[in-house]
């Protein structure tokens, strides 16, 4: 069992998942003492993917900017952009740990021979950290209501910044296409395909991310438990059991990790009923 130190993005030690664990460890421990914010994050991201320091195409500042625009706004309207409190398990931890968790996909696709792509990589850190801009706390009441409400909210941030349209469009289909309900055609679109930087392969590199921290076997649970919280408060009757032992096994089942660094990744963190 990793020793969790509570680093953010070190992997100098070259164990992925520890390093990953250890993040979600100090990024849970600033939530609950003093946040570090989603705009430092978002540097600190940035940093580690070399996006401002390597000549590259010019979008790439773009949206490097646009990144941090949303995430001032996030961290301004605490996470839900309502007068309604800021959701138990959708809330800025949560997008903390998807952007975190899709930084390190990036080296490591680059690592794993993937031609280096700033613009897609600054692309995937935007996905990451805005898949549920302003997120209401309920659910879907058809496929991607909540995620063409977050795309809706997006879309003039991403005008302002200068983003291409071609990447607007981009960030679109793919933030549409993390409800829950379409993750499993996700995967089989990039069944027996090399990875490469595409539409098909960012959703499922999204999708990984979304649920990585809930795969792993020390924040699972505590993420779980939050999202009890926040169906309890909408009265969706699965709150009662999304955390219990049952709740945990059903929804480790159907998780899917096509990407190799999503492989790599959750080979080290999973729950250990997830392998019985």
């Amino acid at each position: 069992m990793v020793q969790l130190n509570a680093t953010y993005l070190d992997t100098s030690n070259g164990n992925w998942s520890g390093s990953l664990l250890c993040s979600y460890a100090f990024l849970r421990h600033s939530w609950q003492t003093e946040w570090v914010g989603l705009p430092k994050l978002v540097n600190d991201c940035v940093d580690n993917l070399n996006l401002m320091t390597v000549k590259g195409d010019p979008q790439v500042q773009n949206l490097v900017e646009a990144a941090l625009s949303i995430a001032h706004q996030i961290e301004k309207e605490k996470g839900c952009g309502t007068e309604n409190p800021e959701p138990s398990y959708h809330n800025r931890l949560h997008f903390a740990e998807s952007l975190t968790t899709m930084t390190l996909q990036c080296i490591l696709e680059v690592r794993h021979g993937a031609k280096l792509d700033l613009t897609w990589q600054a692309t995937l850190l935007l996905m990451a950290l805005s898949h549920d801009f302003r997120h209401s706390g309920r659910i879907n009441r058809h496929v991607s209501e909540i995620e063409s409400n977050s795309v809706q909210f997006l879309i003039p941030i991403l005008m302002s910044k200068n983003v291409d349209q071609i990447w607007i469009d981009r960030i679109s289909d793919v933030i549409l296409r993390t409800d829950f309900s379409l993750v499993k055609e996700n995967h089989s679109r990039v069944a027996g395909r090399a990875f490469q930087w595409d539409l098909e392969w960012a959703t499922v590199l999204l999708n990984e991310a979304d649920v990585m921290a809930s795969a792993s076997h020390i924040f699972g649970p505590l993420n779980s438990t939050a999202l009890s919280l926040e169906w309890k408060a909408i009265d969706f009757p699965p709150f009662a059991t999304v955390a219990t032992e049952m709740g945990r096994r059903q929804f480790l089942s159907t998780l899917e990790f096509s990407s190799y660094s999503g492989q790599l990744l959750s080979s080290g963190i999973l729950e250990p009923i997830r392998k019985s």
